[in-house]
């Protein structure tokens, strides 16, 4: 009889990535009851059960309340825990900063009574009018054996504690059961148009309605709920800066929408103390589709417009313009800069752009580094970008019927040779304390303002490569829209890196389906309804080329858009971005290779050719990488059973031409065959095993 030998755990302030192994197969074993244990701060002294949705196959859970591990157990031999931080029902959220472990219980339908688990006080069976919380009978469960425990882990913002640099993480997944519970406790009722059946691309109106209404909301709970602590992260800088009597904000932002933002630059900005780089960003055309000349012109900046036009009114000097009126090139950064004393003293950047969708409905990062010597790096890009003058903006007004839009008009702007050229020298590397080394790269640094089909490596990504290429064990990654097919990006070095070994794990989530690697030749495209019809299949959500045993995963976010057991509809979006990551994690438990890519960057040669972009690289910092690392695992483990629902869908519009018809109910097996793949000999690599071989 197989028993448990060994559990761990790793965190990333955020949400806490659970793995533990056994000998062989645990016989009788129906999955796993796992606890997390408080150590110290304000829950000190407590054990909270895990809690779970998924009912076995005998019952159902339609309402989707929670229920213990201990209810219905865990039949995996890995776990995220979710409510590291996040309450498993309401909107609440517990302060970082304190150490916990976890334990580990095998449990099964029949064994001693004395090992026969107590009713769990978070996991009752009966609501408070005495009525069933799920369909099916209750089971009594049993532990197999004793308890194993992880090391204690931190749930911090610092990496590593103490030391200069910190690092967050949206909970802007959206495609999510819990949403739909956070609306009913937010609204009091069950939101509407959450029916089972298919919804349109994820286009659930009545959630994003909804939802829509509360994340610009100034301390809405939802809006907190979903934007985690990288809302406090951005607003820490300016609090920094309105509390210092020298202290000066310089922003170079790429978007900027989000009302509770735009209210506090726009009254530090008053106060002379920021000074704001805004590009453009986004644009509309008021005509009706296929209308006939003569058109009314594109409109460009509508998103940003109304703050431009605030913050100018607050102190003009003290604002920037920095239009791209094109679809060439953007400036994309959004980074911040403190300075006090007329001394560059720490620096902002990562993937989070300044809007209530960059908050709450994307999986983005930001990264703190509390260093001169970078934020010297960066005030200096910021200049850079100040003396790069583009064309002033012409303002424009278009109308067409009922609609209108109102921004600036076209322009032919591009990044100056100047600008380019001081990008592309070489920087040394920055040792931060703690000895972590940084690189860093600014954008555009080409000698071409665009680039084709034959355009050299540019030096960002030619270090990207080479670090990627370099990798000991495994490479994670999470990104929104690096390039399309693979093609002169990360997504297609990271494949071929996959085929050429095999010991290497590869593993990653794309927010945009385009970006995949090309599928097979003869891969359909169509499928034929029972009428004949012929209709379009969904898009791939998953590129493996050899299916179960690819040594390379690669998804693209998804969400349920059809019932599947208990689980119903899910909104995928709230506009275009979903996964809007620009991370790559290299050999994240290795002490010295240890390296983590954020930034601006969107890791494709576009960026580095057409963008005003940032890239940092940092090597040697085992807690940051970690935490990146449960940052990617969290949102493709995610990802990757919507896409496997998503891939079955393809296949049944292929075989049969209708839509795959799931019975509601439960998916956990009531014997112990679940374990079998876990043990399976061969395969190819997978992050578990890579997390508990070092």
């Amino acid at each position: 009889m197989g028993k448990l030998t060994s559990a761990h755990a790793w965190c990333n302030g955020e949400v806490a990535y659970v793995a533990w192994a056994a000998d062989g197969p645990i016989a009788g074993c129906i999955g796993f009851m796992v606890t997390r244990v408080h150590e110290t701060g304000d829950d000190a002294g407590t054990k909270r059960i895990l809690p779970t949705w998924i009912a076995f196959t005998d019952q159902s859970n339609p309402d989707w309340l929670e229920q213990d591990s201990s209810v219905w157990p865990i039949q995996q031999y890995q776990w995220r825990d979710l409510t590291l931080r996040r309450s498993r029902n309401t909107t609440d959220v517990r302060p970082i900063d304190f150490k916990i472990h976890y334990e580990v219980v095998p449990l099964g339908l029949a064994g001693k009574a004395e090992d026969k688990l107590p009713p769990s006080a978070t996991a009752p069976y009966l609501d408070e009018h005495g009525k069933p919380r799920y369909v099916g009978q209750q089971k009594p469960i049993f532990a197999l054996g004793p308890a194993i425990s992880t090391p204690t882990i931190d749930v911090s913002h610092d990496f590593p504690s103490g030391g200069s640099i910190k690092a967050t993480f949206t909970n802007g997944i959206l495609s999510t059961q819990n949403l739909l519970r956070q609306l009913e406790d937010i609204r009091g009722k069950k939101p509407q148009a959450v029916a089972a059946g298919p919804i349109d691309n994820g286009k659930a109106t009545g959630i994003l309605s909804t939802l829509k209404k509360h994340i610009p909301v100034r301390n809405d709970k939802i809006r907190l709920f979903l934007t985690a602590d990288v809302l406090s992260f951005l607003l820490h800088l300016i609090d920094r800066t309105e509390q210092s009597a020298t202290g000066e904000l310089y922003l170079a932002l790429y978007e900027l929408h989000d009302p509770e933002l735009i209210d506090r630059l726009e009254a530090l900005v008053k106060t002379g103390k920021a000074r704001v780089i805004l590009s453009t960003a986004s644009s509309a055309d008021v005509n009706p589709k296929g209308a006939p000349p003569p058109k009314q012109p594109i409109v460009w900046d509508v998103e940003n417009y109304p703050a431009r036009l605030r913050l100018h009114a607050a102190n003009g000097s003290n604002v920037h313009d920095r239009l791209f009126n094109n679809d060439d090139h953007i400036g994309h950064n959004k980074f911040a800069v403190f300075v006090e004393g007329g001394k560059p003293k720490a620096v902002m950047t990562g993937s989070t752009n300044w809007t209530e969708t960059g908050l709450c409905t994307q999986s983005n990062n930001v990264i703190l580094l509390d260093d001169e010597a970078i934020a010297e790096r960066y005030l200096g890009f910021w200049n850079d970008l100040l003396a790069d003058r583009q064309p002033t903006g012409v303002p424009l007004t278009a109308k067409a019927g009922k609609k209108s839009a109102t921004g600036f008009a076209a322009n032919n702007a591009v990044q100056s040779d100047t600008l380019r050229s001081a990008n592309a020298k070489p920087k040394p590397e920055v040792t931060v304390a703690a000895g972590s080394k940084v690189e860093i790269f600014f954008s555009p640094n080409t000698k071409e303002p665009t680039k084709d089909s034959d355009s050299p490596t540019p030096i960002d990504l030619a270090r990207v490569y080479s670090l990627m290429k370099h990798a000991s064990d495994a490479i994670f990654f999470l990104t929104f829209y690096p390039g399309v097919r693979g093609e002169q990006n990360i997504i297609g070095t990271a494949a071929d890196l996959a085929k050429k070994r095999p010991d290497l794990l590869v593993q990653g989530a794309i927010s945009n389906p385009n970006a995949l690697p090309a599928p097979k030749p003869g891969t359909p495209t169509t499928y034929k309804t029972p009428t004949g019809e012929v209709k379009k299949l969904p898009q791939p959500a998953i590129w493996w080329p050899d299916g179960d045993d690819s040594r390379v995963a690669m998804i693209r976010a998804s969400a349920v858009t059809l019932r599947t057991g208990d689980l119903r509809p899910e909104l995928l979006s709230a506009g275009y971005a979903i996964i809007h990551d620009k991370i790559i994690v290299i050999d994240p438990l290795h002490p010295t290779n240890c390296t983590v890519i954020t930034g601006s960057h969107n890791l494709g040669y576009k960026a580095s050719y057409q963008n005003d972009e940032n890239l940092l690289i940092i090597r040697g910092n085992q807690a940051l990488a970690i935490a990146y690392a449960v940052h990617v695992l969290d949102t493709y483990d995610h990802y990757v059973m919507r896409a496997r629902i998503e891939d079955e869908r393809r296949k049944a519009l292929i075989a049969t031409g209708k839509e795959p018809v799931s019975k509601s109910g439960g998916f956990l097996r009531l014997n112990d065959q679940w374990q079998s793949r876990w043990f399976a000999a061969g395969g190819p690599p997978s992050s578990r095993d890579y997390f508990l071989s070092k």
